[in-house]
């Protein structure tokens, strides 16, 4: 009896430790071991400070070319009611890069941070769920449009406790489309470049082989506010019977700046990175329209420009103004002008020694012919 008693005695104690220590580990706040946004499959941490930063990724990735030296994004963040709450932006600058390599193909990142303390206002310590849109503005930098994904934000503010009065906490949680994603993988970005290739063709029976032939091109913004960032058209290889005014290969050009391009027969010049956003302009010196052929001419030369070097692919037309010059812009497609000029021609053929055997016998016939004409007549005279 005693024994049983002893053991009853065991068993109650066992329990009222266990009880006592669930309570203590019941204060301790759950979500404490929510992880740090974008580290972990929560995808949420707890803030204990009310001016805590929520740190969101840009990612960059250039595909070719090269993109500007500066470019800057715009955020805005809106509340439930759709009214604007923040404003955060962020910059990718060369001079932030590795012996401030430009940015060629390549991806890269930048965070930027959306202030808890900003967006929730007097809301940071009243207890309760706040939803937030997180979406990048419109932007002008060229080869790049904007990441039209809008992101959910959701901020929980708790009792940092658990008990009130004793600071608050707050969570943070982003969604993409209903799925919960990380804060590395906030927005993205793509810089993609074309390319324009200028040609010369010759034609004809009369076409030179050895003629050069100049050309110029320029390159124009669409908009003013591209001017200020863009890394320019890119030269692509020079050498023998290619030229560009001086410039060498892999050289960027200017824009709104007139440049002579000079080519023989067969021969092409490549301009590389040119993203959307970027137009050009290209005629053959010496060329004009002549209204009397209805077509544009060079001295003797008729001149076609064409989408590729294949002399029967499509023609490109000049502009309607300025009738010996072609105007485009580039945008998702590489641009091929290729410039056909043909000189044909009826040359004075004189003698064609081919014939001479001929023409001698008939001159011989002629001759005896004549010569016993005047016999006949001599005779009959006689």
């Amino acid at each position: 009896m005693k024994l049983k008693k002893f053991f009853a005695g065991v068993l109650a104690a066992a329990m009222m430790l266990t009880v006592g220590a669930t309570a203590a580990f019941a204060t301790e706040p759950a979500a404490s071991t929510i992880t740090v946004p974008g580290s972990g499959i929560n995808g949420a941490k707890m803030f204990t400070e009310s001016d805590a930063d929520l740190a969101l990724t840009k990612t960059l990735k250039v595909e070719n070319g090269t993109a500007p030296d500066s470019m800057t994004f715009n955020f805005t963040v809106k509340n439930a009611a759709q009214a604007d709450v923040a404003t955060p932006s962020v910059e990718f600058k060369t001079t932030d890069n590795t012996n401030s390599a430009l940015f060629t193909a390549g991806t890269y990142t930048r965070t930027f941070n959306v202030n808890l303390a900003t967006i929730l206002g007097t809301n940071k310590t009243k207890v309760g769920e706040y939803t937030y849109t997180v979406s990048e503005n419109d932007t002008q930098i060229p080869g790049i449009t904007k990441d039209n994904n809008e992101l959910t934000l959701k901020v929980t503010v708790v009792n940092a406790t658990g008990e009130i009065g004793g600071g608050y906490g707050y969570y943070a949680a982003l969604y993409r489309g209903g799925k919960k994603i990380e804060a590395t993988d906030a927005f993205h970005n793509t810089y993609s470049a074309k390319s324009l290739t200028l040609s010369k063709t010759v034609h004809g029976s009369l076409g030179s082989l050895a003629e050069d032939f100049s050309f110029i091109i320029k390159f124009l913004p669409e908009t003013d506010a591209v001017a200020g960032m863009y890394k320019g058209p890119q030269v692509g290889t020079v050498g023998t019977d290619v030229s560009i005014d001086g410039k060498d290969t892999g050289d960027y050009l200017d824009l709104n700046t007139e440049y002579t391009v000079t080519l023989k027969h067969g021969k092409s010049l490549n301009f590389s990175n040119l993203p959307a956003g970027i137009k050009y302009e290209v005629y053959e010196k010496g060329s004009a329209f002549n209204a009397e052929k209805n077509a544009v001419t060079k001295d003797e030369y008729t001149v076609v420009v064409r989408e590729s070097t294949d002399a029967n692919s499509t023609a490109i037309a000049f502009d309607t103004t300025d009738k010996n010059t072609v105007k485009g812009s580039v945008g998702t497609a590489n641009v091929t002008t290729a410039f056909h000029n043909t000189h044909e021609g009826q040359p004075d053929m004189g003698v064609v020694l081919d014939n001479a055997p001929y023409i001698a016998m008939l001159a011989i016939v002629a001759i005896g012919g004549v010569a016993l004409m005047l016999n006949k007549r001599r005779r009959d005279e006689e």
